[in-house]
This record gives C-alpha cells, structure tokens and sequence, in this order.
C-alpha cells in the first residue's frame, strides 16, 4: 500500500483554487506526519480538511470506473459577522446539504437547507422540501428556534430581536 497526501482546494474566486499532489508515502503514520508537517506551512495553515490522505494498492488498479470528469463545484457565502455558508455540490443539483462556520472556523452547523437570512445577530435557514426553518444565533453559536410556519419564526425574531420582516435569499444560485 502506499499513502498518497493531497491538497485540494476550492474557493468563490477560481483564481485562488488549489489543487497538488504533495507527496507519498510508504505508511499511514508517515502520511499522518507528513499531513501535520505541511498543515503549518503558509500554502495549508488553516485548510486542514482539504489535505486529505488516499490509500493504493500498488500493482493494483483502483480506477474500475471509466473515464470520469470533474463535476464537483464548490462554493463559500460569506455572511455578517465572520460566518460561512459553505457548499460542496458533487454533480447532483438535488443535493443541498450545507455547512455554516463561524469566525472561528469552527462548525456550528451542517444539513440540508435551501434558503437563509443573514442578520449580524442571527442566521435564518429554511428546507423547502421539509419546510423545517432554524433560527441560529451568532453570539452563541448555535441553533436557538425552530418552526416550520414563517409566521412563528417572524414572532420570534419580534421578540427575540425586534425584526419587524425578514426576506429569504436562496443558498443554490444557478
């Protein structure tokens, strides 16, 4: 087996996408070690989830597919307050799943959602197909209300935030 360590990153603007194969190696621990040496390089600080480690068999096929073209798109909203929306879409225009991080590049959440409202205090999110729509709060980072009629989540952020109306934007532009 061999352990291939490779790098690839995605952005809005393409110009910033970066895709390499940085090295093999003979073991999963020298791959590992590799991964944490060049995680502190400028070129990788902080995008850790895009240095990923494959596994091969050497002598061996692993490509009993065909011939494959990239589909994979990927993009990032940026919201108020340091917030992410971030979207791998894997060739399905059906697949609307989603990850929100904060400032702190850490997760605060991941699902399927359709639309948002972004305000500096909190992050509106809503399922059309479920109708299901999640009111999260920046301060703390998390999930603070859910409903499934707008006009409960409209008498919630009355109370919670003093918002009078709110509009949907759509996550997936085509």
């Amino acid at each position: 087996m061999v352990y291939e360590l490779f790098f690839s990153y995605y952005d809005e603007n393409p110009e910033n996408d970066d895709e390499i194969i940085i090295a093999v190696y003979s073991s999963q621990e020298k791959a590992e070690a590799g991964r944490k040496k060049f995680l502190k390089q400028p070129r990788f600080k902080g995008k850790d989830e895009f240095l990923e480690i494959s596994e091969f068999e050497i002598n061996k096929p692993w490509w009993k597919e065909g011939f494959w073209r990239a589909t994979m798109s990927y993009f990032i909203i940026e919201l108020l307050n340091g917030y992410v929306i971030e979207k791998e879409k894997e060739g399905d225009p059906e697949n609307h799943n989603i990850k929100i991080r904060n400032q702190e590049e850490m997760k605060v959440y991941q699902g399927t959602m359709d639309y948002y409202y972004d305000h500096e205090k909190f992050l509106c999110l809503k399922n059309i197909e479920s109708g299901q729509m999640y009111c999260l709060d920046k301060q703390q980072g998390k999930i603070q209300y859910e409903a499934n009629i707008y006009e409960d989540m409209l008498n919630f952020l009355r109370q919670r935030y003093q918002i009078e109306i709110f509009g949907w934007k759509e996550i997936f532009r085509e």
